[in-house]
């Protein structure tokens, strides 16, 4: 499928969108059951059963075997009904690719620009506003654990940074389990939408390896966005952001200490762990145990290079105590876990 077809198919209304367009109205009770939230009803959404208003598309056809099933689900959502307020169990991606979406999260509205793009959290309470003729927004379904590990955990050697992007849903206060991307300005973003639908709704042979890198790299963008939108957001004044942090422990991961931190920002100690403790749910001896071991699951997957000497390069002297926390964070051996990895990329290289 060509862009040129994509956006015909897109911009096509499909038959309920006739319908609806004319004041027909959908039966969300009879569809969705319902359940309480904080007093009030809302719907439950399934990620089998994506919601009705978006399932009968017309112009576009999902496969009946699309591309990463059971982990990955992309749809359209349709234009003139608006979705009442509904909870999922999955993670949930918005993308606004033409014309704008009103949205209200857990009572907080929000209008969703073209190229933006929305994160939300398992059973975090939202509904979406009516869209018009020119208003195209997908929605990209994940399952949480497919996110973590194939996702935002192959980020920073599956360090801090990706914790830190992950506690963004569940713990500040600000995000309320739902993170907005300002991607607007983002010509990647776009791109990797447009080939990621492309692939999905008129797969090749080789698009559950295309649409993985695809995401991957889509990830890897909004991790870019996010980070400059955080920045700009925490720093005032010159006052030290916990990304400074992150990344400072990033770098200077194999020797670094907390005093070294402090001391290097001008802050004290407490404040290290204080800031670190409240964005990525770490204290600090967790974040650099979760830096050295993400480089070196990093080099065990791509690398030959024996586990004593991977070992060393991360910062462990004691041999034994690397093969311990590894165990306890990984569930295997350095050595079970690289031959699990070899087996998966043998896998791959197959199909």
């Amino acid at each position: 499928m060509e862009i040129a077809e994509l956006n015909r198919r897109l911009a096509t209304l499909s038959p309920s969108e006739r319908r609806y367009q004319r004041g027909e109205a959908f039966d969300w009770e009879a569809a969705h059951r319902q359940t309480s939230f904080e007093g009030r009803p809302v719907y439950v959404m399934s990620h089998e059963a994506a919601p009705a208003s978006a399932q009968h598309d017309g112009a576009l056809v999902v496969p009946e075997a699309p591309p990463l099933a059971g982990s990955v689900a992309l749809r359209r959502n349709s234009r003139f009904n608006p979705v009442p307020e509904h909870v999922h169990r999955h993670i949930e991606i918005s993308y606004v690719y033409a014309g704008t979406c009103p949205q209200t999260i857990d009572g907080r509205a929000l209008t969703l620009q073209e190229n933006q793009v929305l994160l939300l959290d398992t059973n975090c309470p939202h509904a979406i506003g009516e869209l018009g003729a020119g208003d195209i927004m997908m929605s990209l379904v994940l399952e949480r654990s497919f996110l973590r590990e194939n996702l935002l955990d192959t980020f920073a050697h599956d360090g801090i940074l990706s914790q830190f992007l992950i506690n963004a849903l569940n713990d500040q206060a600000d995000h309320n389990r739902y993170v907005r991307f300002h991607s607007e300005g983002s010509r990647r973003v776009r791109r990797y939408f447009q080939e990621l639908m492309c692939e999905y709704y008129d797969p090749s042979s080789n698009a559950d390896r295309i649409i993985m890198n695809l995401l991957q790299l889509l990830f890897a963008e909004l991790i870019g966005v996010y980070e400059a939108d955080y920045q700009q957001r925490a720093t005032t004044g010159g006052a030290v952001s916990a990304l400074d942090l992150v990344r400072y422990i990033e770098q200077h991961y194999r020797d670094v200490t907390q005093e070294g931190v402090a001391r290097h920002f001008a802050i004290s100690p407490n404040y290290v762990s204080v800031l670190l403790k409240r964005h990525t749910g770490m204290t600090f001896m967790q974040a650099v145990q979760a830096q050295r071991l993400g480089h070196a699951a990093s080099l065990l997957r791509n690398t030959d290079r024996p586990v004593e000497e991977v070992a060393h390069e991360v910062g462990y002297e004691n041999l034994t105590f690397f093969y311990r926390k590894f165990r306890g964070a990984y569930r295997a051996t350095p050595a079970a876990y690289r031959d699990e990895h070899r087996g998966h990329k043998k896998t791959a290289r197959r199909q």
